[in-house]
């Protein structure tokens, strides 16, 4: 199992992701020269699909990507405030609250990939139901009349009547 991973001037380099998401990232990171930088790496496919690998840094790094694939490496930066830039092969996304700016590594990335246009997969954020606490025994609840609404019993006073 194999990919390989595009940056710089066209340059290629040659990866085996049977290893933890880190491992591989921190494998990149020094093969590729940014090992004494505070670079946040990351890796897209051939359409800019962004990978986000660094958040699943202790999982199967084979889980997120295909063998035999090619990828481009980017890097990611955090925007703080509403100074964000739009550039061709270079788009700011809002993840989880926050922006990041992902930059392409790869030098003539679009006379090389055409199609590529960095993104993020969209992710649905479901919101949480609230569990309804439920009877023990079907004492508590109300049996269907036959027209279809629900019997309603009146509330009895707590007072005993003598």
């Amino acid at each position: 199992m194999y990919i390989i991973v595009k940056y710089g001037n066209n340059e290629s380099l040659l990866c085996n992701p049977s290893c933890a998401v880190i491992n591989l990232l921190s494998s990149i990171k020094s093969r590729t020269g940014f090992a004494n930088t505070n670079k946040i790496l990351d890796l897209s496919d051939e359409t800019g699909l962004v990978k986000e690998l660094d958040m699943h840094k202790k999982d199967y790094a084979g889980k997120y990507l295909t063998s035999h694939s090619t990828y481009v490496l980017v890097q990611k930066e955090l925007i703080m405030g509403e100074n964000m830039t739009q550039l061709e092969g270079i788009k700011s996304v809002a993840v989880a609250d926050y922006d990041y700016l992902y930059t392409p590594l790869l030098e003539q990335i679009v006379e090389l990939f055409p199609e590529f246009k960095v993104h993020v997969q969209e992710v649905e954020i479901k919101k949480p139901r609230r569990q309804l606490a439920k009877s023990p025994s079907p004492a508590g609840r109300f049996p269907k009349s036959k027209k279809g609404g629900n019997k309603t019993k009146t509330k009895r006073s707590l007072t005993p009547k003598y």
